[in-house]
């Protein structure tokens, strides 16, 4: 059975029975390919440029182009505690990434604004202005700490459902409060998607 053939069959509203399952060219849009069941076509197509080879010869999910950086950033926060389904590397990575940028951007102003607002006007500093800067300083940390724990929730909850994408219980987060545990959920945090549906929901990859 050839592309022509199963195209022709199915555009023309008949699906084949002969049809072997494979990848086609889509009867809507000959640049693209839709993969064939051997009963109904799939409901997305992917550019005929991803796959070389022939029908029938490679797996019926190609890899979704990853999350952008905004695209991540607000899917997290807009599952601020949802802890269940899957998320992608690109999600998990890019949100870290934010969470990074702000903790440094609040830390580096609120002790600018700290060091400014405390310097001693004499030289030796007083004890009184020695505790005014340590108090300034110790706000500032306070601060970058508030931000922090107001991302704690999205993080963990990314955190599990990136869990769920490699097929494993969120509980495997608490390895990371043992010795060591920290590097194994980094490890698990560097794996690929599930290919397909796994009992945590469909694959936001492979689609």
């Amino acid at each position: 059975m050839t592309y022509d053939s199963v195209t022709a069959d199915t555009s023309a509203g008949a699906t084949s029975t002969s049809a072997q399952p494979g990848w086609y060219p889509d009867p809507s849009d000959a640049t693209l390919q839709r993969y064939w069941d051997g009963v109904a076509w799939a409901a997305t197509s992917h550019p005929r440029s991803l796959s070389p080879y022939p029908a029938g010869s490679y797996p019926a999910t190609l890899p979704a182009e990853g999350m952008s950086f905004t695209q991540a950033v607000r899917s997290v926060l807009t599952q601020y505690v949802g802890f269940s389904g899957r998320a992608r590397r690109s999600e998990y990575w890019w949100f870290s990434l934010f969470q990074g940028i702000v903790a440094l951007v609040v830390m580096t102003c609120a002790i600018s604004i700290a060091l400014i607002t405390s310097l001693p006007p004499t030289d030796p500093p007083t004890d009184a202005e020695v505790v005014a800067m340590g108090t300034a300083m110790l706000i500032a940390i306070l601060l970058t700490d508030l931000v922090l724990l107001a991302l704690f929730l999205p993080t963990l909850a990314v955190i599990i459902r990136r869990l769920h994408d490699t097929g494993r219980s969120g509980w495997f987060y608490l390895i990371s409060l043992i010795p060591f545990g920290g590097i194994v959920l980094l490890v698990f945090m560097c794996e690929d998607s599930n290919r397909g549906p796994n009992q945590y929901g469909p694959s936001p990859k492979f689609v």
